[in-house]
C-alpha cells in the first residue's frame, strides 16, 4: 500500500533536489545512533488481533444446505423413536452450509459464507496447513498421506442435526453437529451410543425430557463433531460417491462406483436392502464401472419409501421398497428401469401430485386418488447427453396368480399345497417428451409454488401460471436457465397431457459464470436469504464459489430474470498480493474497507467489509464479521501477479504473466487501458501516490505531470506509463469504447536479475526497485535516473516501502532482515532481525514510527522503529504470507499467504489496555476485600477472594487459619468439604496444583494434605478420575512428595519412643518421689503410649522393650536391651553410657 500524505513538492518531500529543505534531512537523522531510551510516545500500536478469517471451505464435491422449517416438520412427524422434537425446532432456526473440504466437511455460516469449523477437526482446522494435508495437490498413489479416515461422501437429516458420513476407509458413521450445553461424562464406548442418548436418560423404558441436556446451535458451537453411533464397513467395494435421506430421516441410501446401492436403516443401525445394477446385457467385472452411481434421489414423501438411481450408463432404476415388501425375492427389484439416455444421468425428480406431500409443505390437491403411489404425476429426468427427458408415470393393479404357495396340514382327500391370488401394482414410466438443450446438464431442480415469484399482475399469470411446472438447470456452459411446461387436460392423449419445456429465464451474461471458466457443477434450491424473504437458487460453479441468485420479475413486469444476491468464495488459491483499496464519500454496499486480491489465476477478486461488523465485534459477536465477495475483473491471460489501487479509489492497476499491465475502474469493473511492451511477464506494479495529480491531463500528463503507473518486469526492464487523466478515464469508463492502449514515457534496464518489487515515493519524486541481485535502488521519476544504490543484504530484496512522513526507506530481504535506509546519503540506518525464514512484505504504520513484516515462516511481526524491538507477533498463516497492506486509516490490516487464507486484524491496543486496567483496579479492589476479611477473620470469604486473585500465598494463609480455627474447635474438615462441594472444576484443579507446590515442603504439607483429603472425601475417585481433566494427573504429582513425609512421620514417632524412654528412665531415678512422673505418665495429651513395666523390663510404645538388670560395670557388645546411645560422647575413649534400671 502507499500511504496518502498532503505533502507537496516543497517542505517535507522525499527526495527533494531543492537546498532549502535540507532541515527536513534532520528526521531521517533521528534514527542514527542507540536506540532511544525514552518512554514511547501515546498512541503506540502494541497488539493486533484477527477480526476475521477467509479460509478455504470448499474444495469441491458434495454440498448440502440446511432444511427450511418444513421440511423438518415433515421429519419430526416421522422421527425415529427416542428423538425429541425439540432437536427439530432448534434446528429449523439454523441456517448454515455443509460442504466438502478435501477428506472433511465444512460448516460454514450461511448469512456471512464465514468458515465456523470443521466436522472432524472442529475449530482446530485454522492450525492445519491446508496445502499439505487436505490440498487437491496430494498425490493419490502415495501411501503414506492417503487419509483412510477422509469422508467421500455425506448427507444431512432433515432435523439438521444428524449427518451421515461414509469415509475412504468404507466406514459408515453418524455425527451429531450439535453438542450438548454442559460438559457430561463421556461413555467409555462412544461408538455404542444410538442417537447420543445417555443411558442416565432412560427410566423404566422412558425418557425423562427433563433430564435432557440441552442442545446447542450448529453454529455457536467449536468442538468436532461427535461421533454418535457407527454403522461399521458399508459393504461396497468401491467408494461411496452419493448418500442421501429419505425426507422422514428414518432411511438413508449409499451409492458407490461399484454400482451397488444400499438402504440403511438408522433406528436399528443396519442395511435393509441392496439394490444392484441391472443390465441389459448381463454385466460382467469388465462393465461394472458402466454401472457407477451418479444421482440418488427420493421422491419426496414421508410415506413412501421411493427411490430413484441414475448411472454413468444412462439408465435410471426406480424402486418401490413398500410395493413388494411382502416377497424377498422382488422387494430388491426395480418397478421400472429407464434406458432412453445416452450418457451418465445427473438428475431426476418427481412433480408434487395427488397424494404427495412434498418437502415444501405443500398439500394435495385433491384425495380422489390419494392411495395411487406413483400414478398422476410426471418424471423429469437430465444427463449429460444434453437431453431434458418428461416421462408419464401411471399404474394399475394386476392379479398375481402365482404368488407365494401357501403349505396347510393334511387332510384326507385334498392337494397338500393352495395357490392364493395376490393383487399387484405395475408401475410404468413412458417418455413422452424430450427436450435438446444442448449443454451437459449438471444439476436440475424442480421449483414449487412456494420457490416461484408471486404474480403480481394479471399479465404475469399468462406468463407463469401455478399450474405450471417449472424447472431450473445448470450445466458446463455456466448459466442457469429456468423452463416452463403448462400441464393440459390430456384430452388428445398423453401428449397434450403436458407441455413441451420452453424457456422463461436465463442468466445473463455479466452474471453468468462461463463456459471457459468450467461451468456449473450443482444447484440448489434454499432459503437462506439475508436480504429478502424469497427463496433463492444456489449454483455453485467449477472454481468453488457459490452464487445466490434470486428470481424476480424485471423492471417491465413481463419477464423474470435473474439477480445476484450474493456470494460465497469456497477457495481462493495461493494469494499473492493484495491492494486495498481507499474508500470513497460514496462508497458503493456499505463496505468499511474493500481490498482487491490476486489469487493463482487470471481473475482479480474484489472483497468488502461492511461498516456494522466492527461494532458486532465489540461485543464479541465474531460470527457477524466476514469478507465477502464484490465482483471480480477479468481480462488478464494469465496469471495476475501484481496489483495496486490509486489513492483516490477509482483505479486498480495490475500486472500478469500475460505480459501487459491493465487499468481497471473499480466501480464499473471494467478494464480502460492495457499497457504492452516488456518482453516476459510482469511481476509487479506501482501507482502513483499524488491524489491531486489524478485529475492532470493532455500534453502535461503526457509529460510527466500527471499520474502515472510504474512496472518492473522479468526482463529487467523497468517502464513508466502515464496516464491521461481523471476526465480521459471517466470518459472511457462510460463510453464502453473498449480497451485503450497506454504508451511509456520512459524505460530503463534497472537490476541484472530479476526485479521482485517496485514502490513510489510519497510524493512520486523517487522510485525504488528491490531484486534478486541483492539491492535496491533508486530513481527519480521524472526521468529514471539512478538517485542511489542500496548494498547491505546477502539475498534477494522481496520488499521495499517509503515512510509516510521521513527520508527513509525499509527493505524486507530473504536473509531474513529487514533494514531501514536514509535516502538522502543511501546509508543503512538500522537492521531489524527476529524472523525465522525470508522476510516476503513490509509496511509502515500510518504514524511512520513503526512498520509491519511478513515472512515465509507464516508470522506477522511489528515493529517498533525508535526502540529496533518487535512489539507483537501474529500468528495467523500455515504458510509463506506474501500479500501486506494497510488500510489508509491504519485501522485494519490485511494478509494473504500462500494457505490460501485472507486475515484482517485490528489494533486492540487500546481495548487490551482498558482491560489490563480493569483488571488492575479489580484486583486492588479484591485486595481490599480480602484484608478486611482477614481483619474481621472471616476466613471462608477471605478463601474465595484469593482464589478469585490467583494468590497461593494468601490462600495458604487462610487454609492455616481455617485448619487451626476446626482443630480448636473439633470440626474437622467440615469447612473445607463444604468449600470443595461449591468448587467448579476449573476451581478444583487450581487448588489441586496450589497443594501440589506446597506439598514439596515439609512445613506446609499438613494443609496440602487435609485439602487432599477434603477432596477425595467429597469427590467419589470414579468422578475424578472421568468428570475432571487432569486431575489424576495433579493428584499423581502429589504422589510422591505425600510417601516422603509419611516416612518422615514414621521415623519421627519411632524416635519419639528414645524421647518416652528417656523420660521414663529419668523418672525411675528420682527414687521413691515418683510424683511428678505419674503426673506426665497420666496425662492424655501425650505423643505415645506411657511406658510400662513388663517382668523386669520398660516397654515403650508397646512395640520397643529396652532396660534390664546389670550391674553398674558390666559392659555388653552384643546386647541391644542393656546399653542405649545418646549422641556422641564427652570423652575421647569408645566407653559408652548404660542407664540400668534400680
Amino acid at each position: 500500500m502507499k500511504v496518502i500524505t498532503n505533502h507537496g513538492d516543497g517542505d517535507g518531500s522525499i527526495g527533494s533536489d531543492d537546498g532549502e529543505d535540507q532541515d527536513d534531512a534532520s528526521n531521517a537523522s533521528n534514527y542514527d545512533g542507540a536506540p532511544d531510551s525514552s518512554p514511547p510516545p501515546p498512541g503506540q500500536s502494541k497488539t493486533w488481533t484477527a477480526l476475521t478469517t477467509h479460509s478455504p471451505c470448499y474444495t469441491g464435491g458434495t454440498v448440502a444446505f440446511s432444511h427450511s422449517p418444513s421440511a423438518t416438520t415433515i421429519a419430526s412427524a416421522t422421527a425415529p423413536a427416542g428423538d425429541d422434537g425439540r432437536t427439530s425446532s432448534l434446528s429449523s432456526r439454523q441456517n448454515f452450509i455443509l460442504a466438502q473440504r478435501g477428506g472433511d466437511v465444512s460448516i460454514i455460516e450461511a448469512s456471512t459464507g464465514l468458515l465456523l469449523r470443521t466436522v472432524r477437526k472442529g475449530k482446530l482446522f485454522q492450525s492445519d496447513d491446508y496445502n499439505k494435508n487436505d490440498g487437491e495437490e496430494v498425490e493419490e498413489d502415495d501411501d503414506e498421506v492417503i487419509d483412510a479416515e477422509a469422508i467421500t461422501a455425506f448427507a444431512l437429516s432433515p432435523n439438521n442435526v444428524d449427518l451421515i458420513a461414509v469415509t475412504r476407509s468404507h466406514l459408515v458413521r453418524k455425527y451429531s453437529l450439535a453438542a450438548p450445553a454442559v460438559a457430561a461424562v463421556e461413555e467409555k464406548d462412544p461408538m455404542k451410543k444410538v442417537d447420543g442418548k445417555q443411558s442416565r436418560n432412560i427410566k423404566g423404558g422412558k425418557k425423562e425430557m427433563s433430564d435432557e441436556p440441552l442442545v446447542q446451535s450448529v453454529t455457536s458451537i467449536t468442538d468436532p463433531a461427535k461421533v454418535t453411533f457407527s454403522f461399521g464397513k458399508s459393504g461396497h467395494t468401491l467408494p461411496v460417491t452419493k448418500v442421501a435421506f429419505h425426507p422422514s430421516g428414518i432411511f438413508f441410501a449409499t451409492g458407490s462406483v461399484d454400482g451397488l446401492v444400499k438402504i440403511w436403516d438408522v433406528r436399528n443401525g443396519y442395511a435393509t436392502h441392496a439394490l444392484h445394477p441391472t443390465s441389459s446385457d448381463g454385466g460382467g467385472s469388465s462393465s461394472r464401472g458402466r454401472y457407477a452411481v451418479t444421482c440418488l434421489e427420493w421422491r419426496a414423501t414421508a410415506t413412501s419409501l421411493i427411490l430413484a438411481i441414475g448411472r454413468e450408463d444412462g439408465s435410471i432404476s426406480i424402486h418401490d421398497l413398500l410395493l413388494n415388501a411382502y416377497d424377498t425375492k422382488t422387494a430388491s427389484l426395480p418397478v421400472a428401469v429407464l434406458r432412453d439416455h445416452l450418457s451418465a444421468v445427473t438428475s431426476v425428480t418427481w412433480t408434487s401430485e395427488v397424494g404427495v406431500i412434498n418437502a415444501s409443505g405443500e398439500s394435495p390437491a385433491s384425495a380422489s386418488n390419494a392411495t395411487c403411489r406413483h400414478g398422476g404425476g410426471f418424471f423429469f429426468s437430465s444427463g449429460r447427453d444434453s437431453v431434458i427427458n418428461t416421462w408419464m408415470i401411471s399404474e394399475e393393479e394386476v392379479a398375481d396368480m402365482d404368488g407365494p404357495k401357501r403349505k396347510k396340514k393334511k387332510t384326507s382327500g385334498g392337494d397338500n399345497n393352495q395357490q392364493r391370488q395376490v393383487s399387484i401394482t405395475k408401475v410404468s414410466y413412458r417418455r413422452i417428451r424430450t427436450l435438446p438443450i444442448y449443454e451437459q446438464v449438471e444439476s436440475m431442480i424442480l421449483l414449487s409454488r412456494n420457490f416461484r415469484p408471486a404474480s403480481e399482475l394479471k399479465r404475469q399469470n399468462t406468463i407463469l401460471d401455478k399450474k405450471d411446472v417449472v424447472l431450473a438447470t445448470c450445466g458446463t456452459k455456466g448459466i442457469v436457465r429456468l423452463w416452463k411446461a403448462t400441464r393440459g387436460d390430456g384430452a388428445g392423449g398423453v401428449q397434450s397431457s403436458i407441455s413441451d419445456l420452453s424457456l422463461l429465464a436465463v442468466q445473463s451474461d455479466e452474471e453468468a459464470f462461463g463456459e471457459g471458466n468450467g461451468g456449473y457443477t450443482s444447484l440448489h434450491l434454499t432459503s437462506l436469504s439475508t436480504t429478502h424473504l424469497v427463496p433463492m437458487l444456489v449454483a455453485v460453479d467449477a472454481e468453488h464459489n457459490m452464487a445466490f441468485l434470486r428470481v424476480q420479475w424485471a423492471d417491465d413486469k413481463n419477464a423474470l430474470e435473474f439477480a445476484t444476491d450474493r456470494a460465497i468464495v469456497g477457495h481462493n488459491g495461493e494469494i499473492l498480493d493484495l491492494s486495498v483499496i481507499p474508500q470513497l464519500g460514496d462508497a458503493e454496499n456499505n463496505d468499511k474497507h474493500r481490498v482487491a486480491v490476486a489469487t493463482n489465476s487470471s481473475q482479480v477478486r474484489i472483497f468488502g467489509l461492511e461498516k456494522a461488523n466492527e461494532d458486532e465485534i465489540g461485543k464479541g459477536n465474531m460470527h457477524h464479521s466476514a469478507l465477502s465477495p464484490r465482483g471480480l475483473l477479468d481480462g488478464h491471460a494469465a496469471i495476475v501477479l501484481s496489483i495496486d489501487s490509486s489513492p483516490c479509489g477509482r483505479y486498480l492497476v495490475t500486472a500478469s504473466k500475460d505480459k501487459t499491465m491493465r487499468l481497471w475502474h473499480i466501480s464499473s469493473k471494467t478494464c480502460l487501458a492495457v499497457a504492452t511492451g516488456h518482453t516476459e511477464a510482469i511481476g509487479s506494479v506501482a501507482l502513483s501516490n499524488k491524489v491531486g495529480c489524478y485529475d492532470v491531463g493532455g500534453k502535461a500528463a503526457k509529460n510527466g505531470a500527471g499520474a502515472f503507473a510504474v512496472t518492473a518486469s522479468k526482463d529487467r526492464t523497468l517502464k513508466v506509463w502515464p496516464l491521461p487523466g481523471s476526465a480521459v478515464l471517466t470518459r472511457w469508463a462510460d463510453g464502453g469504447g473498449g480497451e485503450h492502449p497506454l504508451n511509456a514515457r520512459l524505460s530503463a534496464r534497472a537490476h541484472e536479475k530479476d526485479i521482485n518489487i517496485v514502490s513510489v515515493a510519497p510524493n512520486d519524486s523517487l522510485i525504488a526497485t528491490g531484486s534478486q541481485d541483492k539491492q535496491v535502488k533508486l530513481w527519480r521519476s521524472t526521468d529514471l535516473a539512478l538517485h542511489g544504490t542500496l548494498k547491505g543484504h546477502k539475498r534477494g530484496v522481496w520488499d521495499c516501502q517509503f515512510a509516510p512522513h521521513d527520508r527513509v526507506v525499509a527493505t524486507a530481504s530473504g536473509d531474513r532482515t529487514l533494514k531501514l535506509w536514509s535516502t538522502t546519503d543511501c546509508n543503512c540506518i538500522r537492521t531489524f532481525q527476529g524472523h525465522m525464514a525470508g522476510v516476503l512484505r513490509v509496511r509502515f504504520l500510518e504514524s511512520g514510527l513503526q512498520m509491519f513484516s511478513s515472512g515465509s515462516d507464516g508470522l506477522i511481526k511489528l515493529w517498533t522503529i525508535r526502540t529496533n524491538e518487535c512489539e507483537s507477533t501474529m500468528d495467523g498463516h500455515a504458510d509463506k504470507v506474501w500479500a501486506l497492506d494497510l488500510s489508509p486509516c491504519g485501522t485494519a490490516l490485511f494478509t494473504g499467504g500462500a494457505d490460501s487464507k485472507i486475515a484482517v486484524w485490528r489494533d486492540t491496543t487500546k481495548e487490551r489496555d482498558d482491560a489490563v486496567k480493569a483488571v488492575e483496579e479489580q484486583n486492588i479492589m479484591m485486595g481490599q476485600q480480602l484484608s478486611n476479611h482477614l481483619r474481621r477473620k472471616s476466613y471462608e470469604q477471605a478463601l474465595d477472594i484469593a482464589l478469585a486473585l490467583d494468590k497461593p500465598n494468601q490462600v495458604l494463609r487462610v487454609l492455616i487459619e481455617i485448619v487451626e480455627k476446626d482443630t480448636k474447635s473439633g470440626r474437622g474438615i467440615e469447612t473445607l468439604q463444604k468449600h470443595v462441594i461449591k468448587w467448579s472444576p476449573d476451581r478444583l484443579k487450581q487448588m489441586l496444583k496450589y497443594c501440589r507446590e506446597w506439598n514439596t515442603r515439609a512445613r506446609n504439607s499438613h494443609v496440602a494434605m487435609l485439602v487432599v483429603r477434603a477432596v477425595v472425601t467429597t469427590i467419589p475417585a470414579a468422578k475424578l478420575a472421568t468428570s475432571y481433566e487432569g486431575i489424576p494427573e495433579i493428584l499423581a504429582g502429589i504422589s510422591p512428595y505425600a510417601e516422603r513425609h509419611f516416612d518422615r512421620l514414621d521415623r519421627m514417632v519411632g524416635d519419639s519412643y528414645l524421647l518416652d524412654f528417656t523420660l521414663a528412665s529419668m523418672g525411675s531415678l528420682h527414687g521413691s518421689n515418683n510424683e511428678d512422673y505419674n503426673i506426665w505418665a497420666e496425662r492424655r495429651s501425650k505423643y505415645v503410649l506411657p511406658p510400662k513395666e513388663a517382668e523386669g523390663k520398660i516397654q515403650i510404645g508397646g512395640s520397643l522393650i529396652v532396660g534390664g538388670k546389670k550391674s553398674r560395670g558390666s559392659q555388653s557388645d552384643s546386647s541391644d536391651n542393656d546399653v542405649v546411645t545418646i549422641g556422641d560422647s564427652d570423652t575421647d575413649s569408645d566407653t559408652e553410657t548404660n542407664i540400668e534400671e534400680n
